[in-house]
């Protein structure tokens, strides 16, 4: 009997080639379900390959976990509305009809920004200086003039997605409500009903106060012990009126009447909160802190502009007090009456964009777990 020597180069390829054949297959076969049609706008087609990139493209906050079909419905619903809103809003801004601040943009990014907003906020106030070295303020943060000027234009990348999405949003506001005026558009009472109990756990009047303050800008010299003066003077008996009267006269810039409510997302005035919150009518409060903050005011050309509020110390009466409390469906109106009308408008754009959404082609997350460690996220 002859035996056959053991050649390991006459089947090792061949092995090989089988093993990559039906990789390559497995890959062949991800790539024919990536060009599945899942929706269509405006003539184009959308796969579910355009669906995967779309989130992979996502910011990381933003990304969702897709764990059901539900999931990729709402990403690509998101996508289609986008797709829409943008280009009205960038038309209808150049054409003047709707106008945003940028500065509101970017205090949206702020806002977003979480934990990270202050120091966005101080970063995005630093000076360059012309000749490239780092200031003493760059210094004591560990910046070089590299850094920040990447991070401003972070900053600037970030505001223009922003304003975007919001000139968008305007834009559709601004048809809805054109349509609504000229009586094209109606409000279904049932609807606003319904959304009124739907929302109700979040239509709430907050804790609101009206105060009169005498106020020193915390920056200046000394500005605590001169607001702990005043409170001594009323601690001793002099009327806070007749004190507010006198800072009054000698500049009016020292006193303020106002008004703040306990917006629980508003975090730069939880500590003034923390002392604030359940002070009743007539109560004294002060020195209390009251952080730097941008206000919306109208312009000379009448459209809105932020205007920057520094910081104060106050010493304040309360005139008012209001405990949170939820709102009846006629002050809700106006939180909810813009969704409806914005929805509605949605409905008709996509109607006029031939959107058509083909659920029972989206992908199942299911069956991509066998080619990724984890849920698609």
């Amino acid at each position: 009997m002859k035996y056959q020597v053991f050649q390991p180069g006459l089947w090792l390829p061949a092995v090989l080639f089988m093993g990559m054949t039906l990789q390559f297959s497995g890959c062949g076969e991800i790539a024919n379900k990536d060009r599945i049609v899942i929706a269509e706008l405006d003539g184009e087609q959308i796969t579910r390959g355009d669906l995967f990139r779309v989130i992979r493209e996502m910011d990381d906050a933003e990304r969702p976990h897709i764990r059901s079909q539900r999931d990729f419905l709402r990403v690509l619903n998101q996508y289609i509305d986008k797709q829409i809103k943008e280009p009205l809003g960038y038309e209808l801004s150049e054409a003047g009809i709707i106008s945003l601040p940028r500065e509101m943009a970017r205090e949206e990014f702020f806002r977003q920004s979480g934990d990270e907003a202050q120091q966005h906020r101080m970063i995005w106030e630093l000076e360059l200086p012309e000749g490239g070295e780092s200031t003493p303020l760059m210094q004591v943060y560990n910046l070089t003039p590299a850094t920040v000027r990447a991070a401003k234009e972070m900053i600037e990348m970030e505001t223009d997605r922003i304003m975007d999405r919001l000139l968008g949003d305007q834009a559709v506001m601004h048809l809805a409500y054109t349509a609504f005026s000229e009586g094209r558009l109606e409000l279904d009472q049932e609807a606003l009903e319904r959304e009124y109990r739907f929302q109700s756990d979040n239509l709430m009047r907050y804790e609101r106060l009206v105060f009169r303050a005498i106020r020193f800008p915390a920056q200046a010299p000394g500005a605590l012990e001169e607001a702990g003066k005043v409170r001594t003077r009323i601690d001793e008996g002099e009327d806070f009126d007749a004190v507010f009267e006198e800072y009054l006269r000698l500049n009016t810039n020292l006193v303020i009447e106002s008004e703040i409510e306990n917006n629980p997302a508003i975090d730069r005035f939880r500590g003034f909160w923390q002392t604030a919150s359940g002070a009743q009518t007539g109560d004294i409060l002060g020195p209390i802190y009251l952080p730097q903050s941008r206000q919306e005011r109208v312009g000379e050309n009448g459209q809105p502009v932020m205007q920057e509020v520094p910081a104060y110390y106050l010493v304040l009466k309360i005139i008012e007090h209001h405990d949170e409390e939820a709102m009846p469906l006629e002050e809700a109106m106006p939180h909810i009456a813009p969704q409806l009308l914005m929805a509605e408008q949605m409905r008709i754009l996509r109607e006029e964009h031939g959107v058509q959404i083909f659920e029972d082609r989206l992908p199942d997350p299911s069956a991509y777990y066998d080619y990724v460690d984890q849920p698609l996220a």
